[in-house]
């Protein structure tokens, strides 16, 4: 597979550094792994940058790899039949992604788009990938429990029924990108990636999370600071 990019994988490309077993360890995925074990994928593995707004791939994409995000957050969404974007879900840094393909090509029903500049993905080749679980069951299980759980969060956006759980949902995942725990992104940014209007956010989302002290911003500019993200994930549904 060739990533599908705003601008050419050739234009930005890999990055010429080689991952090393110690930048796969330090991602949350492979944090467990014995140490001797992750020279031989790391040496199988690239590294790619991406800007924000560039897409790793999309819908009709084929590859054999699975893909590691080092840094910066990930949103898989697809179109509507009206046209519309709907967020899937949001990927953090040391998520892995392609593990459906591990059998066969990977094929994504999604596009993948970076959402901050400098993100960092690793790219493993599938067969190198499947050598590594099936000496390290443990960390086999753990691929297992990441693809159930990717499932399940792509319901869990999909059928949150307001705009504040939806906002609250994209909020935490966003901040996870930065020691601040910052979110940069504009309104008219974030509207789309939780489904709802920029007035939505403006008027009654974002203040509604602030006087609940689980967020702080100053102006339009300024950013939002996440207080409390496991807060912002545990708000009642259906709560109004």
């Amino acid at each position: 597979m060739q990533f599908a990019t705003t601008s050419s994988l050739e234009e930005h490309g890999t990055d010429r550094r080689r991952v090393t077993a110690a930048a796969l360890r330090h991602t949350l995925f492979f944090h467990e792994s014995p140490k001797d074990s992750l020279a031989p994928l790391a040496a199988a593995s690239s590294r790619h940058i991406f800007d924000h707004g560039d897409t790793l791939w999309q819908p009709g994409d084929v590859t054999e790899a699975v893909f590691v995000l080092a840094a910066g957050v990930v949103r898989l969404y697809r179109y509507s039949r009206n046209g519309e974007e709907m967020t899937v879900a949001l990927l953090d840094p040391g998520q892995i992604c392609g593990l459906a393909g591990l059998d066969a090509s990977f094929v994504p029903m999604t596009v993948a788009q970076a959402l901050f500049d400098e993100t960092v993905v690793y790219r493993i080749p599938h067969h190198h990938f499947a050598e590594f679980l099936l000496a390290n069951p443990l960390i086999a299980l753990r691929a297992f429990a990441t693809a159930c759980r990717c499932v399940e969060d792509a319901y869990d956006l999909r059928a949150l029924p307001s705009a504040r759980t939806r906002l609250a949902y994209v909020l935490a995942h966003l901040a996870t990108a930065n020691r601040e725990r910052m979110v940069w992104l504009t309104h008219e940014e974030l509207a789309p990636l939780a489904g709802v209007g920029r007035e939505v956010i403006t008027r009654l989302a974002l203040p509604d999370l602030r006087e609940r002290g689980l967020i702080a911003y100053g102006g339009h500019k300024r950013g939002i600071r996440v207080l409390d993200g496991a807060q912002l994930l545990a708000l009642p549904i259906y709560d109004t």
